[in-house]
């Protein structure tokens, strides 16, 4: 399983500053959220922890973390906020002046979209073949491997590419309204996704079980969780020629 946590609060995500790759830090509503969804998490038995190496993924992550003490914890850039270029500070009302202004569109600015999307795509892959072993039937009783538990602590930018456009847009996922289009990550949310590697033949492939909702820990410490979250669904492969499209709940 793969769970994906959204960073703390920062006073940029307060006053609708766009960060990109500025380098912002929590605010103490932000620190507090790291520290809920730290304890909220304790009893996970992760098998490796990954974060953005911005500050306030990593101090999250490192909040999370320190309930697991002799856990691995890596820090790699693909995890960061998209790159926007000269739309870092603005504010969003700013910056759609600002766009207006020079007849330009927002993927004129920063990173290309395309090269985004690799970054998420490719850690995304990469960690599965390193950390999914090769199985056979994910159902049989016979299967000896425990389930792995990876997490990841990014940003709503990021977690939006992967779970809102890759999932959905490209291998056809039907979800709730809490992993849709209409809904994004907030601040310390947990994204679950169950990801299996069946052997077929001489090869593998992966295959995605479930995209469970979106469990947000609030500002003011509670926590909501969907009540359909739990529901199951069939498998898809996780390639970019999606056959099925299950409705993920």
């Amino acid at each position: 399983m793969v769970h994906i946590v959204r960073h703390g609060e920062t006073n940029s995500n307060l006053n609708h500053i766009l960060q990109g790759h500025i380098d912002t830090k929590l605010n103490k509503v932000g620190r507090e959220q790291a520290d809920l969804v730290g304890r909220r998490l304790r009893k996970m038995k992760f098998d490796h922890i990954y974060s953005s190496d911005l500050s306030r993924a990593k101090k999250t992550a490192e909040a999370i973390a320190k309930h697991h003490p002799n856990i691995p914890f890596s820090v790699d850039m693909r995890l960061r906020e998209k790159d926007i270029g000269r739309l870092s500070g603005l504010s969003i009302y700013e910056a759609l002046d600002l766009i207006k202004n020079e007849g330009s569109q927002w993927e004129d600015y920063g990173e290309s979209d395309e090269d985004f999307t690799d970054n998420v795509i490719s850690f995304f892959d990469e960690i599965i073949d390193k950390h999914l072993p090769d199985t056979q039937d994910p159902e049989s009783i016979e299967h000896p491997k425990k389930d792995t538990h990876i997490l990841l602590v990014t940003h709503g930018g990021t977690i939006n590419k992967f779970v809102r456009e890759h999932m959905i847009h490209d291998l056809g996922f039907l979800v709730n309204d809490y992993l849709s289009i209409r809904h994004k990550a907030r601040n310390t949310s947990v994204t679950k996704i169950v990801v299996r590697r069946v052997i077929i033949g001489s090869g593998s492939r992966c295959v995605s079980r479930r995209g469970s909702g979106i469990d947000t820990t609030s500002s003011s410490g509670g926590a909501t969780t969907p009540s359909s979250e739990k529901s199951e669904a069939s498998t898809i492969e996780i390639m970019r020629d999606v056959q099925r499209k299950p409705r993920l709940e």
